[in-house]
């Protein structure tokens, strides 16, 4: 099976260590193991491919400078379709086209819809609200189009969340197309955590900081933590427009020394940093249609630990209330120091919450259940590959 691969975002460094480059190379590495031909079409990278994608073709797309402004970087992204076209022409025939969706990227699934090529197309969020809501959306007008070329052509549209679906289908072009295929994780990469052995506690967060991670809420009810005298660290693995702000507000309140900024590391250093982590943390605020489908979750349950995450969105699906973890009410610092406080006091719910996470983790969301929900849902059948450990 030959499979072109898309991404045409110059914001995802494909070998990178963002949350959407570790996505790729989970994909990725289960097509591999399958036997599958992977061309990868990328704008970005992100530098030097790993040994295990080595024997992979990269083929660049043309980029832009970052100096540019929006709408220089916007139509030079548009002209990026008719390369892209030449590219897979060469490079082809192939068996199908899997496409992650990027602003300004079409041809590739329109010409592999024109020349009988199943085509997926994976939708990850809502990217013209995204950015006009967080940065600049340059040429609305175009980026719609764009998007109703996609929903047109692609055979089956994949979503990550039921956010993510309920927006895709307010365009008429995808309905009935769009199918929920969450996330997921490797549970190999990750070993069943430790039991602490000492009175404190280290609380943890993974992922770049972001403002609509919920950081400042994580970071107040840390401080509130520290001032009730409770024993706890806190462990940030990541880095992001938010460092600067965080740090400040810990060292105005004389706490810097309590927490650990790790910045970005690469992804396989992120188990052995969650090794040492007793609780997992994902804050997120409330939003009116949540689309995240958040891999920090899936990495702390298979690393074994008790997740603390928000009562919003579909996440209430994801982590059970007092069976993988704890729900709190969005944007309460002090809602996430009680549940902190719950755990801190109950080590053994920590131990139980933490182990059915993981045993959750290795059922249902492995990246090869993911990868092989997505080829059924197109009528793909995967070739059999390495023996699937979960």
């Amino acid at each position: 099976m030959k499979v072109a691969w898309i991404c045409a975002d110059p914001g995802i460094p494909v070998f990178g260590q963002k949350g959407a480059s570790i996505h790729i190379q989970e994909v990725l590495r289960v097509l591999l193991r399958h036997g599958a031909e992977v061309l990868l079409f990328t704008c970005r990278s992100g530098g030097e491919s790993p040994d295990e994608f080595r024997g992979m073709k990269v083929v660049s797309l043309p980029t832009m400078p970052d100096s540019v402004d929006e709408e220089t970087r916007a139509r030079a992204a548009l002209e990026n379709n008719d390369a892209l076209v030449r590219l897979m022409a060469v490079e082809g025939p192939f068996d199908v086209v899997y496409e992650r969706y990027s602003l300004w990227s079409y041809a590739g699934i329109v010409w592999a819809k024109r020349a009988g090529i199943p085509t997926i197309l994976e939708v990850n969020a809502p990217l013209p609200e995204e950015q006009r809501r967080y940065r600049k959306l340059a040429l609305e007008t175009e980026a719609f189009q764009v998007l109703d070329q996609l929903l047109t052509h692609a055979d089956i549209l994949v979503a990550v969340s039921d956010g993510v679906k309920h927006w895709l289908n307010t365009f008429a072009p995808s309905r009935g197309k769009a199918h929920v295929v969450a996330n997921g994780v490797d549970p190999a990469r990750f070993r069943a955590h430790r039991t602490t052995s000492g009175p404190g506690l280290t609380l943890g967060f993974v992922g770049t900081l972001k403002p609509w991670h919920g950081l400042h809420i994580l970071i107040d009810a840390f401080i509130l933590l520290l001032h009730e005298n409770y024993d706890v660290t806190l462990s940030v693995i990541g880095h992001g427009p938010e460092f600067i702000p965080m740090r400040e507000k810990l060292a105005q309140a004389g706490l810097l020394a309590c927490a650990d900024f790790h910045g970005a590391v690469a992804p396989s250093q992120v188990p052995a940093l969650l090794e040492q982590v007793d609780i997992g943390i994902a804050p997120y605020p409330q939003f009116d249609n949540f689309y995240f489908s958040p891999l920090k979750i899936y990495e702390y349950m298979a690393a074994g630990l008790p997740v603390i995450t928000s009562r919003t969105g579909h996440l209430a699906e994801l982590v059970k209330d007092r069976l993988t973890g704890l729900l709190v009410e969005p944007e309460s610092p002090q809602a996430l120091a009680d549940a902190v406080i719950a755990l801190y006091n109950d080590p053994a719910l920590r131990k139980r919450l933490g182990q059915a996470g993981r045993q959750r983790a290795e059922k249902y969301h492995s990246w090869e259940r993911v990868v092989r929900h997505i080829w059924q849902l197109a009528g793909i059948e995967l070739a059999a590959g390495e023996p699937d450990e979960n």
